[in-house]
């Protein structure tokens, strides 16, 4: 009888984390399904996860200009607790890269958006941006705005930095009202792009980490009708550096706690709603498994993230590719290792 690699890969994996008779204290079944069939790990990479080394991997995409990668880590807090850190986003993203964090105030206001400061060659690019030829990612109301700006005045900066302070505030509110029906449709190329048609496909992609939570996807697609009870929802922007320019992104993220004693804790989703270079869209997912052998003391945390980007196809596609995704996976790793230490000592790296 020949038996598939996905069944043989999940027999190692029940073995490895001891999981599969009436008496064992492994994880709950929920963990090795998702280490195995989301993540695709092979029994010695669900052994290092186990041991509390994190484990980060390149995940198949159908499409050239997508980046798909997951990672996993055992963590020795109980759940609660990286929810706490994932809550705190100003001190968790700080560092490696990232310029400035600001979680927005319930409601946004325009102060949340006062220590915004665009980069000098954003500030130049956007004085010669036209439809179809922009070097920063705007939609048609940005187009528009920009008529505003008195390119001959000496606080020239000064004026797109309020506009662009603006402007996210506007595209917030209209996106809290809205939904997904706010998301812009980019002009930075000849051809627009449907933002809201991008997440779509990604959260379709992403869904099998939540299948038994289908609210999670849902409420994704759907905000912001049909919220969950308990869901707890945040927005934030961030200036980082993920290449050669600094971009600014704008996030919105959602904590589902399920209120089960065992097994899945908590489903947390963070739906990127605009970026000014390199990301069309993007989505990270993370889920949060109590820990059997550990009971309410200890989780795995896994996170998957998928992303659209510029640049990853034509002549020099395959290498610009490579080395995203091997960039994003290590990445992931040292993210998911600072993310442990923050949770299990309170200290940052």
């Amino acid at each position: 009888m020949r038996i598939s690699l996905p069944v043989v890969a999940f027999v190692l994996a029940s073995a490895v984390l001891g999981t599969g008779t009436a008496d064992s204290q492994a994880p709950a079944i929920g963990v090795q399904q998702t280490l195995v069939g989301q993540l695709r790990l092979s029994a010695e990479q669900i052994a290092t996860v186990r041991s509390g080394v994190p484990v980060a991997v390149v995940l198949p995409s159908g499409l050239d200009r997508e980046v798909a990668v997951g990672a996993a880590v055992r963590v020795n807090t109980p759940a609660s607790r990286m929810v706490d850190v994932i809550r705190d986003i100003e001190r968790l993203e700080r560092g490696r890269g990232f310029l400035a964090t600001h979680k927005f105030s319930t409601p946004p206001t325009l102060e949340d958006m006062a220590a915004l400061r665009l980069p000098t060659e954003d500030v130049r690019a956007i004085r010669s941006c036209r439809p179809g030829d922009c070097d920063v990612k705007l939609g048609r109301a940005a187009f528009d705005a920009l008529s505003m700006i008195d390119w001959k005045a000496p606080d020239v900066s000064g004026q797109v930095h309020q506009l662009a302070r603006g402007m996210v505030l506007e595209y917030l509110g209209r996106y809290r009202a809205n939904g997904n029906d706010a998301l812009p449709i980019y002009l930075d190329s000849e051809r627009p792009l449907h933002v809201a048609k991008e997440f779509e496909d990604l959260v379709r992609k992403t869904s099998g980490l939540t299948a038994e939570l289908p609210e999670v996807s849902r409420y994704l697609l759907e905000y912001p009708k049909g919220r969950p009870p308990d869901v707890d929802d945040y927005f934030y922007w961030s200036l980082g550096e993920f290449g050669l320019k600094p971009v600014l992104r704008l996030n919105h993220a959602v904590i589902h706690p399920t209120g089960r004693a065992a097994g899945l804790q908590y489903a947390i989703t963070t739906k990127q709603l605009y970026a000014s270079h390199y990301f069309h869209t993007a989505i990270e997912v993370r889920v949060l498994f109590d820990d059997r052998e550990r009971p309410g003391q200890g989780h795995y945390l896994v996170v998957v993230n998928r992303a659209r980007l510029d640049g990853l196809t034509g002549l020099f596609g395959p290498i610009v590719r490579s080395k995203a995704r091997n960039g994003a996976r290590n990445g992931l790793q040292a993210v998911l290792g600072g993310m442990k230490k923050l949770a299990e000592t309170g200290r940052a790296d």
